[in-house]
């Protein structure tokens, strides 16, 4: 009697010799290595527990409340282009605001990932100006675990590599 399975690679119907049963031998229709089961007469049915209606409710609960965390995260990250784009804050006198360098280091790197790089040279210029305190934001945001809203799109190694070329610029 000849045993038939689904092939685990293509999907198309099989069947194999019971003497081949726990073997693996090649699919017929892609050549690729499948392993050949053992005839289910042989299997006794798996017996399951009941089901927990207050478990599973909590189950569901629990998804539903990790799957609206996750589209509000998704909110957050998803910046519109006209925030992304908004005028840079002006320093006053010669203090600088806190964050006004690490927002030209990471408007330098969106123009970078966005193929703008006109507008990436003139941000490199005003980076390199204070380069001792660019390299504490650049230093700091590649070693962050978690990145920034506005760059997570942009993989880690490619920031690097534009924290790299504004180094050596």
């Amino acid at each position: 009697m000849a045993i038939e399975f689904h092939c685990s690679q293509c999907g198309k119907l099989v069947r194999a010799g019971e003497e081949h049963a726990g073997k693996r031998g090649r699919c017929p229709h892609c050549h690729q290595s499948v392993y050949i089961p053992t005839p289910s007469k042989d299997l006794e049915p798996l017996r399951l527990a009941p089901l927990d209606e207050n478990e599973e409710r909590e189950r569901q609960r629990l998804l539903e409340e990790s799957l609206a965390l996750a589209r509000k995260l998704r909110r957050e990250r998803d910046v519109p282009p006209e925030v992304a784009r908004a005028p840079r804050p002006e320093p006053k006198g010669d203090v600088r605001l806190p964050s006004d360098m690490e927002h030209l280091v990471t408007e330098y790197a969106l123009a970078m990932a966005a193929g703008r790089l006109d507008e990436a040279r003139a941000l490199a210029a005003d980076i390199r100006a204070e380069r001792a305190r660019a390299e504490e934001v650049m230093q700091r945001l590649t070693m962050d675990e978690l990145l920034p809203p506005k760059l997570a799109k942009i993989p880690r190694p490619v920031l690097i590599a534009y924290f790299k070329q504004l180094r050596e610029g």
